[in-house]
């Protein structure tokens, strides 16, 4: 069997991973390297707390509203599609089988990075507490009560101020994944080149060019809005900076993550409706955590554009015929393994769609 993996992000390869090991020769197409816009997350996992990606809550948004204002966020791709569907979806709450297939798929991916780790822990992975900064601790502790996925929160200092600990954390450095993942998919065929269209079985490429496969998986993010899916990309920037850090903070006053690893310390900002090359805002990361942390030195910049749905639940289907994984908003990473395994038994026919298709969203 021959599969066509469109989207090179970490849900792409982990579905590849998936595939080779059950035999499949596996063609992997991405525009870029492999993992390149998907690098720019934090790498922090939350197997069983979801509120990150509850974007069509109420009060969610006049939040957003406020983080315009403040210029903590801008809107500059507008996709009327998405809209349309958000304000369908907006305050709506999810069937418990959404909640009970996302405890399973947190579960999944939870033991498969450990397993990765466990053969070789090249990619920075450890279990521990998330430091959140400017939230109203009290209210989070007792929302978590009521939360289907049970996370265990609570009361803790962190960097000398009150915080929020979310106990069930873990974190990787998303570089080092994304390289691992690729040795690791040492026998697939990767092809750098911008996918076109998706025709049935075949992936025409830019230029002209084309690749074919017994079956065909869409793990491309937001260019699963070529399938006509409501997917838009909320972007975000990376930076791996010599900063100190001494916890996994996410900073809500300031919109930014630090994440202390083995060989540097990764800082992310920005929510940002915006699928544009300018990356102007940037700039307020940094000046956001060096005024907090102090001075420090930038190794690199990642910029990845997440692809999130109107309800912030991923999309893992058949649509005509194709294989669609995609919509994990600000937890691809976290479920990325889950989402590849599904796509990869879907590929297989080994299970249909279930809670988290498409037809939710029409």
């Amino acid at each position: 069997m021959n599969a066509v993996v469109v989207g090179g992000g970490i849900t792409g390869l982990f579905t590849a991973y998936y595939l080779a090991r059950e035999g499949v020769k596996v063609t992997i197409v991405e525009q870029g390297k492999p993992a390149q816009w998907s690098k720019a997350a934090a790498g922090v996992l939350e197997f069983n707390r979801y509120k990150i990606n509850r974007i069509n809550v109420k009060g969610y948004a006049g939040t957003y509203l406020k983080m315009l204002r403040q210029g903590k966020a801008r809107i500059k791709t507008w996709d009327w599609k998405w809209l349309i569907a958000y304000v369908k979806n907006y305050g709506r709450e999810p069937p418990s089988e959404i909640w009970e297939e996302l405890r399973r798929m947190g579960e999944f991916s939870r033991r498969e990075y450990r397993r990765l780790a466990e053969e070789k822990n090249d990619f920075d992975y450890s279990e521990e507490p998330l430091c959140e900064l400017g939230v109203d601790v009290e209210r989070e502790i007792e929302e978590a009560k009521r939360d289907p996925l049970g996370p265990r929160l609570e009361e803790g200092q962190c960097m000398g101020q009150r915080a929020l600990l979310y106990l069930d954390a873990a974190k990787i450095a998303t570089e080092l994944l994304a390289d691992r993942m690729t040795r690791e998919l040492a026998d697939a065929k990767f092809v750098e080149a911008r996918a076109v269209e998706v025709a049935g079985r075949e992936v025409r490429l830019e230029g002209g060019g084309k690749v074919e496969g017994d079956v065909v998986v869409v793990a491309a993010g937001w260019w699963a809005r070529k399938l006509g899916l409501p997917v838009a990309p909320l972007k975000g920037y990376g930076f791996r900076t010599n900063a100190k850090a001494s916890a996994t903070v996410a900073n809500w006053a300031l919109g930014i993550f630090v994440v202390p690893l083995s060989r540097w310390t990764k800082i992310t900002g920005r929510f940002d409706l915006d699928g544009t090359e300018d990356h102007k805002p940037a700039e307020k990361v940094l000046n956001a955590a060096r005024g907090w942390l102090g001075s420090f030195d930038v190794i690199d910049m990642a910029v990845g554009y997440r692809p999130c749905t109107p309800d912030g639940f991923p999309i893992v289907d058949v649509l005509g015929g194709v294989v669609v994984a995609t919509g994990a908003c600000r937890l691809g990473w976290t479920f990325a393994p889950a989402l590849g395994k599904k796509a990869a038994d879907l590929a297989l026919g080994r299970e249909k769609p279930g809670a988290l298709s498409a037809a939710r969203l029409r």
